[in-house]
């Protein structure tokens, strides 16, 4: 089970059977996990520095003024080195790092969530320092 408060997933999806799905796999994992079906309820979230969010995947369009970029602008603010994950109508390259999927499926999302979970911890503590250092700074 996730014991590292910064390994909260935020799920951000319009599409009920899709994030159900998704939510279903990632707490049977062990993963601490909480869902928004807009992007205004998203960016609430990833502002509560109270409950911190670790890992992102969003739809990039999302009902509603802010959509899966805009939360993947904000969300980089914290963590600066990680990935969103985006779910888009097609897969292409993100200068910002993020993994772009087209149309993905639940199975998909949740391996690509894993494999950027396993590549962080194997990464230096003072990375993940260095950005609640600039977070706290701004």
């Amino acid at each position: 089970m996730s014991t590292n408060e910064h390994d909260r997933i935020l799920i951000v999806d319009d599409n009920p059977m899709f994030w159900e799905a998704l939510v279903k796999w990632l707490r049977a994992a062990g993963h601490d996990v909480i869902t928004a079906e807009s992007g205004e309820q998203a960016f609430v979230m990833l502002r509560d520095w109270q409950h911190p969010i670790g890992w992102l995947y969003t739809r990039a369009s999302l009902p509603g003024l802010i959509d899966g970029w805009i939360l993947a602008d904000e969300y980089h603010d914290a963590h600066s080195g990680r990935a969103v994950v985006v779910a888009a109508p097609q897969a292409r390259s993100s200068r910002a790092g993020d993994i772009i999927l087209g149309q993905p499926t639940p199975a998909a999302v949740m391996e690509v969530l894993r494999r950027q979970m396993n590549m962080h911890r194997s990464l230096p503590i003072a990375a993940d320092a260095n950005s609640r250092q600039q977070r706290r700074a701004a």
